[in-house]
This record gives structure tokens, sequence and C-alpha cells, in this order.
């Protein structure tokens, strides 16, 4: 009985294997290995407290021995941390002898997110998609759709344009003609602008493979949020 239990075990674990995403690990053998692994580059967004809008996306880079993190931040100075399971932590000193600890969590789309401080009091939220190479291209115009919490019906279209640049850059504008930056990882989009009323509006959402379609949920620092969908115009 309990060889056919630990077969039975196996097949699940090879399953599980085969079906996860590239930087999930699993957690079939019996050493205490976290879930994930984050090597390779993601791009960081983050915000401070007190300050409106959100800063980003800055590029960094991560390696992994088990549970230890090292890596490196945009300006190249060496970070530290530690992975468990799903939770992660990581810290670094700049030239300036201020120090920065991040905490969070990572999630199984490639995405991670957390809350940060500072030696010198400063604290915000983060979040950092995967640096993979995007699968689609939303270059073109879009036809935007939103809708807002707690407020009935849908709003739009608005004609956005995107341009793509380098291996993950967006830009464009908006149909006011604000300026749009953000990036794109595999099937994941983000991007965000100021409005002329001074708010900072974030996007976040998927984008299929057939490049034609969008959609997700959108916030904005201390004020409203909602869902929205794209469609490519033609």
């Amino acid at each position: 009985m309990q060889k056919s239990v630990s077969a039975k075990w196996s097949k699940v674990c090879f399953f599980i294997f085969a079906v996860a995403l590239p930087f999930v690990l699993g957690g079939c053998g019996g050493k205490d290995l976290p879930t994930f692994n984050i090597t390779g580059g993601w791009l960081i967004y983050h915000t401070t407290a007190g300050t409106p809008g959100e800063v980003g996306p800055d590029l960094f880079t991560f390696s992994q021995n088990d549970n230890d993190l090292t890596g490196t931040t945009p300006k190249g100075g060496p970070l530290t941390g530690n992975l468990s399971d799903v939770n992660v932590d990581f810290s670094w000193t700049e030239s300036d002898a201020t120090s920065y600890t991040y905490s969070g969590t990572v999630k199984g789309d490639g995405t991670m997110s957390g809350t940060w401080t500072s030696s010198t009091g400063q604290s915000g939220t983060w979040h950092a998609i995967f640096n993979a190479v995007a699968l689609v291209n939303v270059v073109g115009n879009w036809n935007v759709f939103h809708t807002i919490d707690g407020t009935p019906g849908e709003l739009g279209p608005d004609l956005f344009t995107f341009a793509q640049s380098g291996i993950n850059t967006i830009s464009g504008t908006t149909a006011e003609g604000q300026q749009i930056t953000g990036t794109l990882s595999r099937f994941t989009i983000t991007f965000f602008w100021v409005g002329s009323d001074g708010i900072t509006y974030i996007y976040t959402g998927n984008v299929p493979s057939d490049g034609t379609n969008m959609s997700g949920t959108w916030t904005s620092p201390d004020g409203p949020s909602g869902t929205w969908r794209a469609l490519k115009s033609s």
C-alpha cells in the first residue's frame, strides 16, 4: 500500500513539473526549496507614500541559490535577499548610504508585488514584471473602453495609440494626447499616464496571442479604479 501511494505521488509531482511555468520549481521534494525561481531580469515600478504617481520601470537582475538571492540594482549595485515559498525580501544600499528593503510575494503569472521602506523613513508600494521577451505586438491604434467601480455602465471608446521599442518598452498617446509609458512582457501589459487632472492612471492586463484585444484592471493612487478592455482598430 505504501509503495502504491509513493508511486502516485511521484506521478503527481511529475505532472506539476511538466505544466508549471518556467520559473516554478514545485514542492515535491523533501528539501525546503522555494516554490519559485526568480532568476533573471525584472521590471520594477514603485510608488512613494505622499507622492503622486508611479516611477519605473527599473531593471533589477536576480540570481538564486536555493532560498538565497543575489543580484544587481538598476545602477549596478549589489543586492541580497531571500525567497521562501512565495515570500520575497531583498535589500541594497545606495552610494549615498541610504538602504532600501523590499518585501512582497511572487505570483504564478510572472509578477511580484509588495511594500518597501528606506533607512531615511520613506516607504511605498512596488510591483514587478518578469522581463521575458514579449510574444505579442500592440503597435497601432486601439479603441479603449473602461468602467469605474461603483458607477454603472461602460465608457468609451477612447482612441489610444501604442508604439513598441526594444524588447519590452511601450510608449504612446491617450485620446487626450497624454504620453503613455509602459512595458509588455510575454502576454502581460502594464502602462500608465498622467491625466489633465494630475492623477496617474495605471492599467494592467493581458493580451491574447492574436494581438487583437486586451483587457484588465486600472487604478489611480487615492482615486477611482475599475476595469478596461481594448480592441485593435482597423
